[in-house]
């Protein structure tokens, strides 16, 4: 029966890299619905603006602040959109990295256990032999004592 821990260790390793995968795809899902709250909190507030503004009077450029502050909203729904675009690419990029490197030492981990294997089988084969080499001088000196025995069997009382 062969005992094969490695590749246990190399699955855990690849579940890893899936959980994360999977982590950063739920980043993904959950920075597009911040950007989504985002930009409907700076709608909110451009009306807001526009409502208050209304208020105040028809002295008021009422067409030029809407303007205005629907400008700067959207500028901040652009920078906010190209913000979350760029940490996702440095998510993308830094899950890409450590995916790469996470196979390479999964393959070094499974070289490294096929040489540990391999020199496991050496080694059992010359303890087997060595065990085969010191039976044989065992019998030997067995069969030497025996005859020893024998010997001093037949002087003590003869044939």
């Amino acid at each position: 029966m062969e005992n094969n821990p490695k590749p246990t260790d190399v699955e855990k390793v690849q579940a890893a890299k899936t959980t994360t995968a999977e982590k950063l795809e739920a980043f993904k899902t959950e920075a597009g619905h911040h950007l989504e709250a985002a930009a409907a909190q700076f709608d909110e507030l451009k009306d807001q603006v526009v409502a208050k503004a209304q208020e105040f009077g028809k002295d008021i450029d009422i067409d030029g602040i809407k303007a205005k502050a629907t400008e700067h909203f959207e500028a901040a729904k652009v920078s906010t959109a190209e913000t979350l675009a760029k940490l996702q690419e440095q998510a993308d990029a830094a899950f890409a990295v450590a995916a790469v490197k996470v196979d390479e030492f999964a393959d070094a981990a499974e070289d490294k256990f096929e040489e540990l294997k391999v020199e496991a089988t050496v080694q059992l084969e010359a303890a087997q032999v060595k065990l085969d080499e010191l039976k044989a001088e065992a019998a030997l000196q067995i069969e030497a004592a025996k005859e020893k025995a024998k010997g001093l069997w037949d002087q003590l009382f003869g044939k």
